[in-house]
């Protein structure tokens, strides 16, 4: 347990001192947020754009920094933490705590920064809010292991994980509301964990939903994390 916490130690601080890193994690996220507070505050129109900036780059954020393993095994740093004494498990524990743990933080400072700085009216529903998060993280997480282990260079990565997440973003009734939508763009709204996570959130800072209300869009992004994570991590294991 203590190397795998020492995996996490070590990658937070390379991400921490890369000021591009931080500019797109957390600067241009808020500059976005601010934007979206000049929306109309009716109709729920501001809250649903805020929240989609949220869970567009807590997504982007989560699967771009996965990918970091493609390069490390390209300047191969990756091969040589294979062969320490630390258990693959271990290391694949570490790497994921430590995406987990940025990508709540970046979560935390949106939304605080949406109530606090920019004048969203979230109210209630914290420990609501914290479950439906740590679970969208969780999916998401798996996404971006599970790229990490398909693609072949980070580039792809990026590349794929922008059309994934701007696709499941944009035409999810996340940003712009869509009416009776049909065929495929119904079909996307469906599956999007970025579209479950903003209505679910969305819900619970508005509305006041319980848990109980949310059983759907919690199962589904559970359950598609698991399935992402173990395929990924193994996925990986086999390329190594």
């Amino acid at each position: 347990m203590r190397k795998c916490f020492a995996i996490v130690s070590v990658g937070l601080r390379q991400m921490l001192a890369d000021p591009m890193y931080l500019v797109f994690t957390l600067g241009l996220p808020l500059m976005m947020t601010w934007a979206m507070s000049f929306l109309p505050k009716e109709a729920g129109i501001y809250e649903m754009a805020s929240l989609g900036v949220l869970v567009m780059f807590v997504a982007l954020n989560l699967i771009t920094s996965a990918g970091s393993i493609l390069e490390e095994r390209q300047n191969g740093t990756w091969q040589r933490i294979l062969t320490s004494a630390t258990s693959y498990w271990a290391i694949m524990a570490g790497y994921f705590i430590r995406l987990f743990l940025v990508a709540a933080t970046q979560a935390a400072i949106l939304l605080l920064s949406g109530k606090f700085l920019f004048g969203a009216p979230w109210n209630h529903g914290y420990l609501e809010l914290v479950v439906v998060l740590a679970i969208y993280i969780f999916a998401m997480t798996g996404l971006g292991l599970f790229l990490a282990g398909l693609l072949k260079t980070q580039g792809q990565v990026q590349a794929v994980a922008m059309a994934i997440v701007m696709i499941g973003t944009m035409l999810g009734d996340v940003f712009f509301p869509i009416e009776n939508p049909s065929g495929v763009i119904k079909i996307i709204a469906a599956i999007s964990p970025q579209s479950w996570a903003a209505h679910a959130l969305r819900d619970i800072l508005t509305l006041g939903v319980s848990l109980s209300s949310l059983v759907v869009p919690l199962l589904w992004m559970t359950g598609l994390g698991m399935l992402l994570i173990i395929a990924g991590v193994l996925r990986i294991k086999i390329e190594a």
